[in-house]
Formats: structure tokens, sequence, C-alpha cells
């Protein structure tokens, strides 16, 4: 079994957990197993993945171990169960003692969210979570409000694995101890970290062929380095691997972290060629570097052909999370200039806020855009799943990033023939984009020579035009035949290792 390792996988679903998505394809097109480990538990997991079409391709510690039957309880009956003291006076979903709350019920779409017990004080004593009416765990707090203590059930509501805390900084708690109950045994973890390296254990120990991919070294290598059984674990990156992007730059911590891991990793993969040459330059690396694309584009997309005339002239979008990492402020400046001279421009951001420091670069984004007078012609469109209509209407597709790992925004909109002006970082761009001929790369944070590119395209359509009807002809790298002939050579060399 091959197991992709994240963190989660969201609503909001990330370019990473999208590119574990693609991988699970490929390799179930080439019939070899694989599954996407998630290390952190959420009761919604099972609803998101079923949306991704992903259920029961997706692993979780918690989930598997707890083995919560996941067929839908009578809520009705639930709820009678719970309020079934006779000293309690019941007012709809809340139970009353001497007309003071003590139980209330929450309820999420129609089933029951969670439950709050309160002592005769008022203090919040207990709070039990649900997943589809069925008890999933109990949290349990001080007389400060602070939790003391988190409890799993599994599917006979007998406490499997229990979190302690203690009080920290700011009234924030810290986790002291971790307490699992499996195959008979007590376990006890310091760390979350070490709970998790049991787990990877615990399938490599039933698996002697498993092979582990990090899609996120904060959350992997740890746990990653901690296993006691021998294991094939790999590294992918997503991103640059240095802090200003370059070959001699200062490693991100985690990188730093990779480095010295030695055998307890056999290699690592790149999304482009670059990167792999830069990554080998590195004295710390120590263990073999392939290459190969997180993404892909369908081979069908690749044999449409590109329509010019159902582009909407000056429409220009841009794909990102707002974050500071992807200078979203040099596109709105370029693109309050542009305006000056073609009215008729639009900007459309497509990502999800940020909530990196309270939403710090999500406001002063906003707050730009405000000062300037820009909310008829720069819209913030939020988080959306299916960008295809966008790709293949809009003018030009913008990428102002400080460093990228590959950028499938930049591969998906060239694939619907839509031209992309970038800045000229690294990774990706440079290995998409053909300059003067699918799209133009711009120096690096050169915000004047964004603005002058910008307005100069949308003066030339017949430039647009020309650079749309050559986009496919240069991405047959990135087709699914291709990405997928990459995997198997891969996984064809480390078997026969």
């Amino acid at each position: 079994m091959h197991y992709f390792v994240t963190s989660r996988i969201d609503s909001l679903t990330s370019a990473i957990e999208l590119a574990e998505i693609k991988r699970l394809n490929i390799f179930k097109s080439l019939n070899i197993s694989a599954k996407i480990l998630t290390l952190e538990y959420s009761r919604y997991q099972q609803i998101i993945w079923k949306d991704l079409n992903i259920d029961g391709a997706v692993l979780n510690p918690i989930a598997y171990l707890q083995k919560l039957c996941l067929k839908k309880l009578d809520k009705n009956d639930v709820i009678k169960k719970i309020l079934s003291d006779d000293k309690l006076t019941i007012k709809e979903n809340e139970g009353f003692i001497d007309q003071k709350i003590r139980i209330k019920i929450v309820e999420y779409k129609n089933e029951i969210d969670y439950v709050t017990y309160f002592d005769r004080w008022g203090f919040t004593d207990r709070r039990d979570f649900y997943v589809s009416n069925r008890l999933s765990y109990t949290e349990y707090f001080d007389d400060g409000g602070k939790l003391v203590t988190r409890t799993y059930y599994n599917c006979k509501e007998i406490p499997f694995l229990i979190y302690h805390y203690r009080g920290g900084a700011g009234n924030v708690p810290v986790l002291t101890l971790i307490q699992l109950n499996h195959l008979d045994h007590w376990y006890q973890f310091d760390q979350e970290v070490d709970f998790r390296a049991y787990f990877l254990d615990y399938l490599s120990q039933k698996d002697p062929d498993i092979v582990f991919y990090s899609d996120r070294e904060d959350y992997a290598l740890e746990p990653f380095e901690l296993m006691k059984l021998p294991a094939k674990r790999y590294v992918i990156l997503h991103s640059a691997f240095t802090e200003n992007s370059q070959a001699h730059g200062k490693p991100f911590p985690y990188i730093k972290k990779m480095f010295t891991l030695g055998k307890k990793i056999d290699g690592v993969i790149c999304s482009t060629q670059q990167e792999t040459l830069d990554l080998q330059k590195r004295p710390e690396m120590k263990v073999p570097c392939y290459t190969i694309p997180v993404s892909y584009l369908e081979n069908e997309l690749l044999m449409q052909e590109n329509s010019f005339q159902n582009r909407i002239p000056g429409q220009l979008i841009a794909v990102a999370r707002l974050t500071s990492v992807k200078q979203l402020d040099h596109l709105i400046n370029a693109v309050v200039l542009v305006h000056q001279k073609i009215p008729f421009v639009d900007l459309k951001i497509y990502g999800y806020n940020d909530n990196w420091q309270n939403y710090e670069t999500s406001t002063r984004l906003h707050k730009l855009v405000k000062d300037c007078n820009a909310n008829k012609y720069i819209h913030f469109c939020g988080y959306r799943a299916n960008l295809s209509t966008i790709y293949q209407t809009a003018d030009i597709e913008i990428l102002t990033s400080a460093y990228e790992g590959f950028s499938m925004a930049v591969l998906e909109a060239l694939g619907y023939g839509c031209p992309v002006v970038s800045y000229d970082i690294n990774y990706g761009p440079k290995e998409l984009i053909k300059n003067n001929k699918t799209g133009n790369l711009i120096p690096a944070g050169d915000a004047w020579s964004l603005q002058k590119t910008l307005l100069h395209l949308l003066s030339n359509r017949d430039t647009l035009k020309y650079y749309g009807l050559n986009t496919k002809q240069t991405l047959s790298d990135y087709s699914r035949t291709n990405v997928t002939k990459k995997w198997l050579g891969f996984i064809n060399g480390i078997n026969s290792q």
C-alpha cells in the first residue's frame, strides 16, 4: 500500500490535497493500492471525502482506531436518551433543573452536533461531540473553562483514546499525555507525533511493502523520524525549499529537518527539473531526487480546441489564497494603473482567506482595494472548487508569488488556452510558460513591468489570441498519460531496489 501523508482534507481543499487526489487517480489506473493518510481528525471528514469522491480512499488514525459506525442513528431517540433524567424540565433541546440550564443540545444540518453539560453554578463541565448522531468524543473543562481531557469512544461508546491537558500560557491548554487502548494494551505517548509514529509503525507491521509519501513536511517528517520499523519513505515537495527560493538560500525549518533524517527517508520528489537540480547541488542532500509533476492535465482537455471568442476582453484572474507569499498587492496596484488607460479591465481573485495572523493579509488587501476606489473592478471571489469556466473565459491569468513549487493554477489556465503572465520565480513558471509564445515571464517582484505587460497585452488582442492557440502544444509533458508514465517508472524503480 502507498500512503500520501497530509494534515487533513477540508471543504476548502488546498492545492496539495487536490494533487494527492489526482495522484490517487493515477495509482488506481495502474492498479496500485494507494490511500491518503490524514493525520488530523475532523468529525466532518467523512462528508468531505464523500463530496470529493474519495470516500474509502482516505485513512485517518483516530477514525481507523475508533471504528465508529457511520450508519445514522435516529436523532429523536438519541435526544430522548440524553434528556432522560427525571429531574430535568425539558424545553425544546434544553434541560433545566430549578430553572437553571444543565444540558443544551445543538444541532447542525438536522443532526446532533454537540451537547453541553453545565454544573449547578452554570460552568461548562463537559461537551459531547457527535457524528451521525453517535457519540464520537467528549471534552472536559476545569472551572476556568480550560480544556482538561478529550476522550474518544469506539462504536460501543467505550473510551479508547484520551488526551490530557494542563494549563499553559495565555490560557491555552498544553497537551501533556496521550493514552491509547489498542490491541488489548494501553499505550502512553508524550506528544501527538509519538502517537502518529506508532500508527505508521502499526501500518508498516501489517504491510512489509508499504510506502509513505510526505506531502506536508511539517506533519510527516517528525513521525517518519520516530518510526521504529523499516518502511520506504519519500518527501514530495510542493514549494521552494529555501526562504528566498534560491538554490543556495537558507532552507525552511522542515527542509532542515529533512536534511538530518538520513536513512529515515529514501528520496525526494520535486515537481520541476530545476528544483531537482538545485536540491541535488546542496551538500546536505544525501538521498536521490526525482522529478514528477504534482499535477497533470486530462488527455481529453489537451485534445480540445481553444476558443478565443468566449474570452471576455479585459478579464484578468488570479488563483491564489490570500497570503503574503502570493504578493497580490503587486497585482492590485498594477491593475489600478492599467484601469486608468483601459477602463474595462476587471480582476477576479479566486482563493480562500488564509487565517494566518488573524487574516492580516486578507484585511490588508481588502483595505488596499477600498483605498484605491477599485471595488467595482477588483473582486475577491473566495474559494471555488471548479474553475474550468473561469479559465475558458478569462483573457489572462496572473501569478505574482514570491515563490512556488509548481503552480497548478498556471498549468490549468494554460490547459484551457488562457495565457499566463507570471513573475519569473522558482519554481514552475519557467518550465510551464513559453515566454512570448504562451504568456510572459517578467522579472520577479517587478510590479512596474507587470502593469506594462498587462497594458500591452490587453491593448493587443491578436497577441493574446496567438498565445492561447499555442498553449496546448507545449504541455504534452503534463498530460495524464505522461505523468502516469513517470509514476510507473518511479514505482518500478523503487520496487527493484
